[in-house]
């Protein structure tokens, strides 16, 4: 496991060189000789379906037109199949396990609409299961307010609809975010305590209704603007970390607010984008906290963040939203969807094996 997330962390490293086009030349060289990003999608290194793996595909996915990527959606299609097959889903509580899935997918081009088979046989909707039609547990925010959020961030990422008589609507999941938020403006996983992570979180699904939500919106930003530290990064539960300076730069960015300018977001020591950049060790991947080795998750949230700060740059729109790109049609590299394609082919080698054998037949009576 270790070796691992090291060879990811590695190929990481020039995802995130690439994104903010450093200069260290040598180093770029050295880590691509040892594992290159495009490898990354075709190797065992990742485990399609693992939390890790599915977060480092998206990252690799956004940063641009990744090689290989039908073989991690044949892997990740493979293993949505099995886990419905098994047990009728993805997991039994917690919603963001099909939102996060389905960004991944939409990332590397794919359909989360129709993504594997279950046990009927039927194509599975990512999308639905996992928003409107969720029905695992009585609401989409049992694990926390995150599966509320996520679930927008999900239904927004191409602007899926909504078919009349779901059980959740869009309004739903608004409400439910928009009644979280706390006297101060901010967000958190359970009611009563603000974090910087989940008020992030929050705004990043919220961007697409800055017009209508205006005030609970800056509300929440003064909460960030008053929780950040005077070098210029975030803390989340007392701790300052990479994770959490990432997440504020994905919802700045969605907002449209430049966190390297925007006066509420430049303190004394630097804004909010110098403060990721203390996370980020000799070696390019980033650290959890200042000090640390570097982290894997850590380095996949910051990679996303300059995704985000990259996008925003050239008007490409926020770091979920998929509405612009064009997916590839099912099957993948995996085995998903192969069976009735070799059922097809033995179907047609039995008749060429029968025409053959008539013919035959019919030389030998005319021979007689």
């Amino acid at each position: 496991m270790k070796k691992r997330c090291f060879r990811i962390l590695l190929a990481l490293y020039l995802v995130c060189a690439l994104v903010t086009q450093t200069s260290a030349a040598t180093t770029v060289d050295a880590l691509d000789e040892l594992l290159g990003v495009d490898d990354l999608l075709h190797s065992d290194t990742l485990v399609a379906g693992d939390a890790l793996s599915d977060w480092a595909a998206l990252l690799v996915g956004r940063s641009g037109s990744p090689a290989h990527r039908e073989d991690y959606l044949g892997r990740l299609q493979d293993e949505v199949s099995a886990r419905y097959n098994e047990t009728g889903g993805l997991d039994p509580l917690k919603a963001t396990e099909w939102h996060r899935i389905s960004l991944t997918v939409l990332a590397l081009g794919g359909d989360p609409t129709c993504f594997g088979t279950d046990a009927a046989g039927s194509p599975i909707d990512l999308i639905a299961d996992g928003t409107y039609n969720w029905h695992r547990t009585d609401s989409l925010g049992t694990q926390g307010l995150n599966g509320w959020i996520f679930a927008l961030l999900t239904l927004d990422a191409r602007d899926y609809p909504v078919p009349a008589g779901a059980r959740f609507q869009r309004e739903d999941m608004v409400e439910a975010i928009l009644a979280a938020q706390e006297p101060d403006g901010g967000f958190g996983l359970a009611a009563g305590q603000s974090d910087v992570d989940m008020t992030a979180m929050a705004l990043q699904a919220l961007a697409p209704y800055q017009a209508q939500y205006e005030e609970a919106i800056d509300k929440a930003l003064d909460y960030l603007s008053a929780v950040q530290t005077a070098r210029g990064d975030f803390a989340c539960w007392g701790t300052p970390g990479a994770e959490s300076c990432a997440q504020v730069i994905i919802a700045l960015c969605s907002l449209g607010i430049d966190p390297r300018t925007d006066s509420r977001f430049v303190k004394d020591g630097g804004s909010a984008w110098d403060g990721l950049l203390l996370y980020r060790t000799e070696t390019g991947a980033f650290c959890h906290t200042l000090g640390d080795e570097a982290n894997l998750l850590a380095t996949e949230q910051a990679g996303l963040a300059l995704c985000a700060l990259e996008r925003m740059g050239n008007g490409k729109g926020r770091l979920y939203d998929f509405s612009d790109m064009e997916l590839q049609e099912a099957p993948y590299g995996g085995t998903a969807g192969k069976p009735a394609l070799w059922c097809g082919l033995g179907l047609a080698a039995v008749l060429v094996c029968a025409a053959i054998f008539l013919i035959w037949k019919g030389k030998r009576k005319c021979t007689k």
